[in-house]
């Protein structure tokens, strides 16, 4: 289905318009229409409506549900909690129909009917399984490739199990899959799965809070670029939250984006006309190093195939196969090619490691994908070279080359074994065309 009833919930149209802005320009781009329902309330969030009572809770969600069945569509929604509330509350009535019947009586008072045919899609679902990363990408105008960002699943997103089936609870996938469509890297971290505290603030537990949130944000900032999440609880506690700590002289600075706004800037949309600069926290630190990036990549491209350099740096199935790798541990031909997309040609270019490739073309004839590394090691010497950066040998090589036309004058063991002398040189006429080729290079 390409036409959905959006539910916001009550946080994003309320504290985070930009975030909406994102939503729907993103929604929009990818074909997906939305009709926003009148007449809905909260979702409702369980840790408030359930303390009333349980019938306030599956009475109060399943009459949002009934509207937008009365309204022929399903509910796509951005939210969490939302999500996780409105599929709690399915699950319930479609294995309770005494539950149903009670709740139903009810709705009858204002002339609606919970019939079990609504289905409830999170933003995060309907990008992967109906969009799909595949589409995503065919999109990207600017993607984000050489960036880092730690994905934020939140809890409610693949949370109640019993209730909630789109993803693995423990150990999801589909949300890093949307990201890494974007060019960018999905890191592995411990704290992944651990929930932000949001709850925590209207208890009474602030600290607590911001203290659950700390843990992630100081584990990230090390490893990644930025945060992304899919929840506006999670959001207030990364974004919020990270800003109060850095008032408070705090060193935390992670720049925290939503799904949506990620997109839209792979798609070409400005972080102004989706209202970035409303985050608390700046978020102009992660939009300096990608344009830095994307700037160092396009020179790389220009030696470079950059989709078969990432595939090759994902895939290393030649690289215990590399017979120089064999005696010598320090070579790690995979890792020099990790560095070159992170960004640290310079750093290549003036190691020992470009000259260890002895072009035996081991990896190129066990590549699956008949690239071998042997082709990235060859275009690395010859940017050593035109940086006056080779070996002492390689140096002495190439100036006989240019000068004799040879690697090796001919000695008096030739004549001992009484061989003829060699034909004159062509080293003159070398020159002349290798004269040639460089002027025309430079043209």
């Amino acid at each position: 289905m390409s036409h959905y009833a959006m539910f916001l919930g009550c946080t994003i149209p309320a504290r985070f318009p930009f975030m909406e802005k994102s939503i729907r320009m993103v929604l929009s781009e990818l074909g997906i229409h939305t009709t926003d329902l009148e007449g809905t309330t909260c979702c409702p969030t369980k840790s408030i409506a359930n303390v009333i009572g349980s019938k306030t809770w599956y009475i109060t969600g399943a009459r949002n549900l009934a509207l937008a069945e009365a309204a022929g569509l399903d509910i796509l929604t951005p939210c969490n909690g939302c999500f996780s509330s409105f599929k709690a509350v399915i699950t319930d009535l479609n294995m309770d129909l005494n539950l149903r019947d009670s709740v139903n009586q009810e709705l009858g008072r204002v002339g609606l009917e919970y019939t079990g045919k609504v289905e409830v899609k999170h933003l995060v679902q309907v990008l992967h399984d109906d969009v799909t990363a595949a589409e995503i990408k065919k999109r990207v105008v600017k993607p984000l490739t050489g960036m880092k960002l730690a994905v934020h699943y939140g809890c409610h997103m693949v949370r109640p199990s019993s209730a909630i089936h789109f993803d693995d609870p423990n150990r999801p996938g589909k949300f890093d899959v949307l990201v890494e469509a974007t060019g960018a890297q999905s890191v592995d971290y411990s704290t992944k799965m651990m929930c932000c505290g949001n709850d925590l603030n209207s208890v009474g537990e602030s600290d607590a809070a911001i203290a659950m949130s700390r843990e992630k944000l100081l584990e990230t900032q090390q490893i990644a670029d930025g945060m992304t999440t899919a929840c506006p609880a999670c959001f207030n506690q990364y974004d919020s939250k990270q800003y109060l700590m850095q008032k408070s002289g705090e060193h935390i600075d992670m720049p925290v984006i939503y799904l949506t706004e990620l997109l839209g800037l792979c798609f070409g949309f400005s972080p102004e006309e989706m209202g970035m600069k409303m985050h608390r926290v700046d978020t102009t630190q992660f939009l300096e190093k990608w344009a830095q990036r994307t700037a160092y990549l396009e020179k790389v491209r220009n030696n470079f195939d950059l989709d078969m350099l990432d595939r090759c740096y994902q895939c290393g199935a030649c690289m215990d196969d590399c017979p120089v790798v064999k005696i010598n541990l320090d070579f790690d031909p995979n890792r020099v090619i990790g560095d070159i997309l992170a960004g640290k040609m310079e750093e290549v270019l003036s190691g020992p490691d470009v000259w260890r490739c002895v072009s035996c073309y081991t990896c190129f004839e066990l590549c699956p994908q008949k690239f071998g590394m042997n082709k990235v090691f060859e275009n690395l010497k010859q940017l050593a070279y035109q940086m006056n950066i080779t070996p002492e040998g390689v140096d002495g090589g190439i100036k006989m080359l240019l000068e004799t036309g040879r690697l090796g004058e001919p000695t008096a063991m030739r004549k001992k074994l009484k061989l003829p002398d060699l034909p004159k040189s062509g080293s003159k006429d070398l020159r002349i065309l290798l004269k040639l080729d460089e002027e025309s290079e430079s043209q």
